[in-house]
């Protein structure tokens, strides 16, 4: 399993993880039961502190996304396909950024330029 973090991003890195995890999931990339690696070898691969690794597991399994079972692992469930809960989810998000970004000031216009750039795929640096 391969997953990209970038850490230049504002997004955590455990949000990251996630993210990447759910998006493989959507995609099918990764299917129903199937087993994630161990906290210690996602860390160590990604080259980060358990502790992040453990917290975006901990994510997933909280919104049901994975589950975990004592001494085996931690593995897809079989719910983690209904995309609607991940839409519902992303829509909540981008609506707490909104009315964020428009209590401290930003414009209509620039909350329209940045949300064009950003379902785009544009990077906001760029």
């Amino acid at each position: 399993m391969y997953i990209m973090i970038d850490p230049r991003s504002r997004i955590p890195i455990y949000e990251q993880i996630e993210q990447d995890i759910v998006m493989q999931v959507q995609k099918g990339i990764l299917k129903p039961n199937e087993q994630l690696p161990s906290l210690r070898q996602l860390s160590a691969q990604l080259s980060l502190n358990i502790n992040t690794v453990k917290r975006a597991f901990s994510e997933l399994e909280a919104k049901g996304v994975t589950y975990s079972v004592a001494g085996k692992g931690i593995f897809i469930s079989a719910e983690a396909q209904n995309e609607n809960s991940f839409l519902k989810d992303a829509m909540h998000n981008a609506e707490e950024a909104m009315a964020a970004a428009k209590a401290l000031g930003a414009s209509y216009e620039e909350m329209q330029a940045l949300l064009l750039k950003l379902y785009k795929g544009e990077n906001e640096h760029d």
